[in-house]
């Protein structure tokens, strides 16, 4: 079997990685409606309805205010507000066709291709007529949700309570169980308490923890189509019907990213570059005529109060006086240390109640982060909030936080709206492998080796077809990961798509990624808990620094005529090449402008050092 070694620096993990895309919206409303015969007749009679009209729209659109509900177990999975900004900003492309893609729909589909005419917003304003950020935060004790528990739905069960269906589209996100990617509830086809549509946190958005090939936020456009009662483009079944005209009929689900034309049932070619098929995310871009007559029409039948509704329009009030404080970190923190999940304690002095506030907050020299906070204080009232993880390097630390815009307004009294603490770290970064096997996991093992080839850990004895994941907590160094089968066919592709990936925790920011091997391969990666601002310091172990290319070690313990290996990696981790000298002498003139990590290493002797490449 042929090796291959991908390592993608912005490839983020999680267990879909090779798998198919998978969505519950059909058999969910499938099974809601064999159990509720009742409603199952009066669906039946609009879809009729729906079926016998002839809508087309051509100047009519609507403002859609949106509620994000984020159900987080780890800090990981409370995504940041920039997370949610990017799927937002995605939903409202491809519902008005401005995505950037929607040019690469092949030419004998340019006729039916077309905009939805839908907008989207964060709710500013909740169901009572208060302020609001459109954002719910809740932490729960859930640790993932299943298709079928509806527990999501409800605050009292672990999850979060909708808005008002009728008024708002509710979106909960969170950690999905089985592989599903997302669900949505049909249009009149099950409780209005249920509402809306579900993602998980690895598929939402195109930012932090979103994951290829899932990661530019189609899976909430997809399960949106589901929510305004568009089908799967072929029915469900062979060759089955989508109840839309202008859609191919095609034989079954498209995978992955197909070439046009991919013909099926007779056709000219799958439409596989519509929304409503189960491709990759960047090879999806287009509704039809078709299916933006049969939305609006559902729209229409089902969800008419969504028309006009004024949950986009902001309220300011004119008195609003909050505080904060910093929980955490201050003082010594103990535990791995990289990134650092902040928490502070908002307090509302006004006379009035408090239901939205930013908070504004970094670490050190980084740039500042944001997050919506959305609820309801009574005067004097305070609530704690867990804010987004921030990376972090060295040991002794300066932490700032500001609440700004209490009530979408000016604070009457700003000395009290920020606050700064000191702490200290002596540990390293958060490091995840994740392992996902094939049909046959006992021929497989792996271990973990340090930059002295000392053991850290292994395992040998791993099940089929399971998602393993390793948490550690690493120094800053480079590390090794040696992966084996006995029967040399690796653990991909002819018997399960298994896989080794190597993430740091905060934003699964991929290190590494093996896919395909035959007897043993090797993962080499770097360790760094340093920010981007922070990476551009330049220590002083090589010269010239910033190069052209041409550098000298600036180290005594380094001696020539003995063989010295230097290895080259980006900032973030991924080895970019090795080089072995007989001086201390080396040619870098391949290297592109840009700053890297180099280990040099001859015998005993090991040092790594930051290099800038500026011709």
């Amino acid at each position: 079997m042929r090796i291959i070694l991908s390592i993608i620096i912005c490839f983020i993990f999680s267990k879909n990685i090779l798998s198919q895309r998978k969505c519950g919206s059909i058999e969910k409303m499938n099974k809601y409606l064999s159990k509720n015969v009742k409603q199952k007749i009066n669906r039946d009679i609009i879809e009729n309805k729906i079926l016998e009209e002839d809508i087309s729209i051509n100047t009519q659109s609507m403002n859609i205010p949106v509620v994000f509900h984020v159900l987080y177990n780890t800090p990981t999975q409370n995504i940041s507000d920039a997370q949610i900004e990017s799927q937002l900003v995605v939903m409202n492309n491809d519902f008005n066709r401005t995505n950037l893609d929607a040019f690469q729909v092949p030419s004998n589909f340019n006729s039916i291709v077309a905009s939805m005419q839908i907008n989207f917003c964060l709710a500013k304003r909740t169901p009572d007529n208060n302020p609001s950020t459109g954002i719910i935060r809740k932490n729960t004790n859930i640790s993932s949700f299943s298709l079928y528990d509806t527990s999501i739905h409800y605050s009292s069960l672990g999850g979060s309570d909708a808005w008002d269906t009728k008024r708002y589209l509710n979106i909960w996100i969170t950690n999905i169980d089985s592989g599903v990617l997302g669900w949505a509830q049909f249009p009149d086809a099950g409780s209005k308490y249920t509402d809306g549509i579900v993602i998980d946190y690895r598929h939402f958005g195109t930012i932090g923890t979103a994951v290829a090939p899932y990661n530019l936020g189609r899976t909430t456009t997809h399960e949106l189509g589901h929510y305004f009662n568009l089908f799967h483009l072929w029915g469900d079944n062979y060759c089955g019907n989508d109840l839309v005209n202008d859609t191919p009929e095609q034989e079954e689900a498209n995978y992955g990213c197909k070439i046009h034309p991919s013909v099926s049932c007779n056709n000219n070619g799958d439409m596989f570059m519509n929304f409503m098929d189960y491709t990759d995310d960047a090879c999806m871009n287009s509704f039809t005529i078709g299916q933006r007559n049969r939305v609006w029409s559902s729209i229409n039948n089902y969800r008419s109060d969504l028309i006009n509704q004024i949950g986009c329009d902001q309220i300011i009030n004119t008195f609003s006086d909050a505080s904060i404080e910093i929980l955490y970190p201050i003082d010594l923190i103990d535990g791995c240390s990289n990134p650092i999940y902040p928490e502070v304690k908002i307090k509302n002095n006004s006379t009035d109640n408090l239901y939205t506030a930013t908070i504004k907050y970094k670490v050190n020299s980084s740039n500042y982060k944001y997050q919506y906070w959305n609820g309801n204080l009574s005067p004097q009232q305070s609530t704690t909030i867990l804010l987004s993880g921030i990376p972090i390097s060295g040991n002794s630390h300066i932490i700032n936080a500001e609440i700004i815009a209490p009530n979408n307004t000016t604070d009457i009294n700003t000395s009290d709206n920020t606050d700064v603490k000191l702490f200290e770290t002596s540990t390293g970064t958060s490091i995840n492998i994740n392992l996902i096997t094939d049909n046959y996991a006992e021929e497989n093992s792996w271990i973990l080796f340090d930059e002295n080839n000392n053991i850290i850990d292994s395992n040998d004895s791993l099940v089929n077809n399971k998602h393993y994941i390793y948490n550690y907590c690493l120094k800053d160094a480079c590390y090794k990961l040696v992966v084996n089968d006995t029967e040399g066919d690796g653990f991909c592709c002819d018997y399960g798509n298994g896989s080794l990936s190597v993430n740091k925790e905060l934003d699964n920011i991929e290190l590494a990624l093996l896919t395909t091997f035959s007897f043993t391969d090797t993962i080499e990666f770097c360790v760094t808990a340093l920010t981007n601002k922070e990476n551009e310091r330049i220590l002083n172990s090589i010269i010239p620094n910033p190069s052209n290319g041409i550098i000298s070690i600036k180290n005594n313990n380094f001696k020539n005529s003995i063989p010295i290996l230097a290895e080259v990696f980006s900032i973030e981790g991924k080895l970019i090449s090795s080089e072995t000298s007989l001086t201390k002498t080396f040619n870098f003139r391949y290297l592109k402008n840009g700053i890297y990590l180099i280990k040099f290493k001859q015998n005993e002797n090991v040092i790594f050092n930051k290099l800038v490449i500026n011709k």
